[in-house]
């Protein structure tokens, strides 16, 4: 049963790469484009936990390089990180936590 999601997982990940490689290449030249998927691979295959932190750089990459002039694109995203990073902070002001075995309060960030 824990096996019944991989095809989905699958599709989805060749379609996301798909899709990353189609808007670089774009306007970017295919040795940047090879290189940044090589480079992205690098560091998110090895990695041994799923954090968000090690896929920061590639996106921002991505971001950067990808060709968008829509202006309401740009807005959303905007208002997505300033949701996100406003959770963030509201998680680790205000939602600290104690732990039996360790003295003193403790925060993490999600």
């Amino acid at each position: 049963m824990k096996y019944l999601l991989v095809p989905f997982y699958v599709y989805f990940s060749v379609y996301s790469w798909l899709s990353i490689i189609r808007i670089l290449g774009k306007d970017e030249r295919k040795i940047w484009v090879l290189a940044y998927f090589l480079a992205s691979a690098a560091v998110l295959i090895p990695t041994q936990l799923i954090e968000f932190r090690y896929y920061t750089i590639p996106f921002y990459l991505l971001a950067l390089h990808s060709v968008g002039n829509e202006t309401i694109g740009w807005l959303l995203v905007g208002v997505g990180y300033i949701a996100i990073n406003a959770f963030t902070m509201t998680m680790f002001l205000y939602r600290p936590f104690c732990w039996n075995h360790e003295p003193g309060t403790e925060r993490f960030i999600l």
